[in-house]
């Protein structure tokens, strides 16, 4: 798998869920004959994000403005590094919401996270099956 038009079956293509061209550019890091170098990033963020998602959740529950805030942050990172800018953009509104300590709003905005959230991660898993060892 080296373009866009093999990641996937499709259907995360189609709703938009990844920009496939922001792991595209990892290729260059690519030596002849070596492994992909977006697997170990895709998995990196599949082993690391359900913890930055529980310390969301956790922060909520426990009206934590600062932990919101900074779990928001990592995994808004992480998701721009794997091309979930809807995710990302999410996550940066709950960071913002961490900072104002808007616990409600916080709320409203997680549930839509986690939706997001599901679609990212299946798409990744998905890729990852596709993709060249």
């Amino acid at each position: 798998m080296t373009s866009t038009a093999g990641h996937g079956n499709g259907s995360s293509i189609q709703n938009g869920v990844i920009d496939w061209s922001v792991l595209d550019q990892f290729l260059v890091f690519r030596k002849p004959g070596g492994p992909d170098p977006r697997r170990r990033i895709i998995t990196i963020y599949l082993d690391s994000s359900p913890m930055l998602m529980e310390a969301i959740k956790t922060a909520i529950n426990e009206a934590d403005g600062s932990l919101l805030s900074k779990s928001s942050h990592s995994l808004k990172s992480s998701s721009m590094n794997v091309g979930a800018g809807s995710l990302g953009s999410l996550c940066a509104e709950l960071e913002r919401t961490g900072k104002t300590g808007s616990i409600v709003e916080a709320k409203n905005l997680v549930d839509r996270m986690e939706t997001q959230y599901a679609a990212v991660t299946a798409a990744l898993q998905d890729a990852l099956q596709h993709m060249d060892k």
